[in-house]
């Protein structure tokens, strides 16, 4: 079929080709550029300050919290929770359409069949009105075999499947996300149904010690020998503890539900738990490892690589949508009237190369490549302000941890010292040098401390969890989305 092409346009459509094919390219596959390298080697401020060492970090975190209930409580989120199980199956489905958008580019066949039954119209088979006589009516098979294959001369199909295959990343991107904050989720809820439980305590031991003050100040008043101001101030104090204790119990309530449906449980349950509750332990600041890649650890970061990758693809697909197409096609079949499609006379085929090129467009895919060109400037912007936003999430989260760490030494000493004093206060009043609503209200003042190092120390674990966050700390086993 080429063979019959005149020599000339089949010599200038040879020249063509082979012009043409040094043409082809594709978007690049998806990496942090060698600047952000540099920049995220730098050292970090934050982590020189604590004293945090470089080096690789470890996927299970939340080990060093040293807590085996918690551990069977994040594997179930991992194994049930319904958002991570969402984005794994958007995942496999991105992976699966790269896949498509990769075998477009090969060899395409399709099989027909089709029974008909025509008659022409006059007009079609005497268009000049010379007597002509009309056809009888025919009844047709025809079945058909075709195979077509567009080349890839200038990458358009590569280029296409490189963005399918960043969109998969993206949506790989999310996947690590949607892990990494349920786990965070698992670990701040579960601390705060903890400290909760904790505190319930707490606060009914400080509820039943102020209500005894209040009876001795009572008695006291009786007897002439107190204030009724302090009477009344210690009756306002037992009231504020018992709305203390009541939003207790809604958080603990709140906690527990949404444990149980990070777990992909119903709500209206209840989480089996131990029956002492007990917090989890306070990481050292040696659990603590700033990763040496950490721009590139960053589910944030590596979607807006993905997208900045895709909006590199779609500038490329605008730039050359104008260049021209060209194809092979092959179709081999049969038509005759039916019970003749056996006889050789009812075989057909078509052979040989198809080139199309759409010339003028007026303009339109000038307008689409400018537009693509600003998508692809909104992308790199975006990812610049995502590695910013990354490196100062993650030197606020160290200072945090620092910051917490002080907290809770410093509720430490008050705790130590409001013990000292409760029991220093207690031999007094029972050797009877003071009187007891004093060592009372020196019992209540050490329950308080006690409370405001639980508080301190919940804070510690959700600052470490933080930590956890910010520097990217979860990451899928090589070879797996998740």
């Amino acid at each position: 079929m080429f063979a019959s092409i005149p020599t000339p346009t089949r010599h200038a459509v040879l020249l063509a080709l082979a012009l043409l094919t040094g043409c082809a390219a594709v978007a690049p596959p998806s990496h942090i550029p060698a600047s952000q390298q540099q920049l995220a080697a730098n050292p970090s401020p934050a982590a020189q300050s604590a004293g945090i060492a470089r080096g690789q970090l470890a996927t299970d975190w939340w080990q060093v919290l040293a807590d085996p209930q918690l551990n069977t409580l994040l594997q179930q989120a991992m194994q049930h929770n319904h958002q991570r199980q969402a984005a794994l199956a958007t995942v496999r489905a991105a992976r699966h359409a790269a896949d498509a958008t990769r075998r477009e580019a090969l060899p395409q066949g399709s099989l027909s069949a089709q029974a008909q039954r025509q008659q022409l119209s006059s007009i079609e088979v005497d268009p000049y009105r010379q007597g002509q006589p009309r056809p009888p009516v025919q009844q047709l098979g025809i079945v058909q075999q075709s195979v077509s294959w567009e080349l890839d001369l200038f990458g358009r199909a590569g280029t296409a499947a490189a963005i399918a295959e960043r969109q998969a990343d993206l949506q790989a991107a999310d996947l690590r996300a949607a892990t990494l904050l349920l786990q965070a989720d698992v670990v701040r809820q579960y601390t705060r149904w903890q400290q909760a439980g904790l505190n319930r305590s707490l606060l009914l031991d400080e509820l039943d010690t102020l209500q005894q003050r209040h009876a001795q100040l009572q008695r006291r008043q009786q007897a002439g020998l107190a204030d009724p101001r302090d009477v009344l101030a210690a009756a306002a104090t037992s009231q504020q503890i018992q709305a203390e204790l009541a939003v207790n119990d809604a958080n603990a309530a709140a906690a527990a539900a949404a444990l149980a449906v990070l777990c992909g449980r119903t709500p209206l349950g209840t989480v089996q738990g131990e029956q002492a509750p007990r917090l989890p332990a306070v990481p050292a600041d040696t659990a603590i490892i700033y990763p040496d890649d950490l721009l590139a650890r960053r589910p944030d970061i590596a979607r807006a690589d993905a997208q900045l990758r895709i909006s590199l693809g779609e500038a490329v697909l605008a730039d050359r949508a104008y260049l021209p197409r060209l194809s092979l096609n092959l179709a081999a079949g049969v038509m005759g009237p039916f019970g003749q499609l056996g006889n050789a006379d009812a075989l057909r085929y078509a052979l040989g190369p198809a080139f199309s090129w759409d010339w003028l467009d007026a303009g339109r895919r000038a307008a689409r490549q400018a537009g693509a060109n600003q998508q692809r400037q909104a992308a790199w912007h975006l990812y610049e302000q995502t590695v910013l936003t990354a490196l100062q999430e993650s030197e606020a989260s160290l200072r945090q941890w620092q910051a917490s760490r002080s907290q809770l030494a410093s509720a430490e000493a008050a705790t130590r010292l409001a013990a000292q004093s409760a029991a220093y206060s207690h031999t007094r009043s029972q050797t009877g040098l003071e009187p007891q609503h004093l060592a009372l209200s020196q019992h209540a003042t050490a329950l308080q401390a006690q409370r405001s190092e639980l508080a301190a120390r919940a804070a510690a674990i959700e600052a470490y969890v933080q930590v956890q966050l910010t520097l990217g700390a979860w990451q899928a086993a090589p070879g797996s989305e998740g």
